[in-house]
């Protein structure tokens, strides 16, 4: 079991540094909040049961819970065992991925030719060390503001972010959560565009 460390009812504001990742602890019931501040910033969400951190979040259970790949405000996002993890509780933008695994070294080099340039789980695996948590431990993230289509015939199509400077998603833990947020860092395709902004992540910790 994690300690959450955060008193009840306390609140905090948590800087996500471009092209970086933090991590932080979510009480059951309390609420967190990622935002955009200077928009069509990427923002991957890795999300573990902090009594119990081998269940995490997973997009594709979550997709078949949803029967879909979007969600909505109502919506609750599911782990690995199939257990509603967080709701959806305010969303201004509603375009959201849920099919894209996160960046790492070698999509950058195999795609791009381009060496040493950092990386969603790069970042996840500096940030979540402290919790005990290695690479091989973490999940396909869910990518708040990147825009993904499924094209006529299958394809999958990256499109312009659409999310503006002050644009947010708010989301209510429904259990102890160990949470990161990366700042995207890809700077290479339409996906991320080619200047990486940062992301503030606001914490609720509840009653």
């Amino acid at each position: 079991m994690i300690p959450m460390g955060a008193e009840k009812g306390r609140s905090e504001e948590i800087l996500v540094p471009a092209g970086y990742a933090r991590a932080f602890a979510v009480r059951k019931g309390g609420f967190f909040t990622v935002t955009d501040v200077e928009g069509g910033q990427i923002g991957d969400l890795v999300a573990f049961n902090a009594d119990d951190l081998s269940e995490k979040l997973s997009p594709s259970h979550t997709r078949l819970g949803l029967y879909s790949i979007k969600f909505r405000v109502g919506d609750a996002l599911r782990t690995n065992l199939r257990r509603p993890m967080m709701e959806i509780v305010e969303d201004t933008v509603g375009t959201h991925d849920m099919l894209i695994p996160a960046c790492d070294e070698q999509r950058y080099l195999v795609d791009y030719g381009v060496e040493d340039h950092r990386s969603c789980v790069a970042n996840f695996e500096e940030v979540l060390a402290p919790w005990g948590l290695s690479r091989a431990q973490i999940p396909d993230p869910l990518n708040i503001f990147e825009n993904t289509a499924v094209g006529p015939g299958g394809e999958l199509v990256h499109l312009p972010v659409l999310s503006k400077a002050g644009d947010r998603i708010t989301f209510r833990a429904l259990m102890n959560l160990v949470c990161a947020v990366s700042a995207c860092p890809m700077d290479l395709n339409i996906t991320g565009g080619d200047r990486i902004t940062d992301l503030v992540v606001t914490i609720e910790h509840g009653d």
